[in-house]
C-alpha cells in the first residue's frame, strides 16, 4: 500500500529528531530512523497488524521505540501517517 506522510507527521518525526539531537548520541538518532523505516515497511505491508485505538477515525496504533508511538489511518489502498507520539507525554493531549 502505499504511504503518505501527512504535515503533522513531518512535524512530530522532526520534533523527535530534534530532541534527539539536542539529548542522545547519533547511534539512537541512526537506532530511531532505522526503527522508523521498518515500523513504516511493515504498516504498508500488513496495515491491519497493528491495535485499532480509534474505530471512528480509524486510527492504528504502531510502537515504533518504547519512548514513540506512529499513528496511522488506512482510506482505501493509502496509509495516511498522522502523528508520531512521545510516549512520555499526558494521553489527554493526543489528537488523531
Amino acid at each position: 500500500m502505499k504511504v503518505i506522510w501527512t504535515e503533522r507527521a513531518k512535524e512530530t518525526f522532526y520534533q523527535n529528531m530534534s530532541y534527539l539531537e539536542e539529548e542522545w548520541t547519533e547511534s539512537v538518532i541512526e537506532n530511531f530512523i532505522e526503527k522508523t523505516d521498518e515500523s513504516i515497511l511493515v504498516i504498508s505491508s500488513h496495515p491491519l497488524l497493528f491495535p485499532l485505538v480509534s474505530k471512528k477515525k480509524r486510527v492504528h496504533k504502531c510502537l515504533v521505540v518504547k519512548q514513540v508511538s506512529l499513528f496511522y489511518r488506512i482510506i482505501g489502498d493509502e496509509i495516511y501517517l498522522v502523528t508520531f507520539w512521545n510516549n512520555f507525554q499526558n494521553p489527554k493531549k493526543l489528537k488523531l
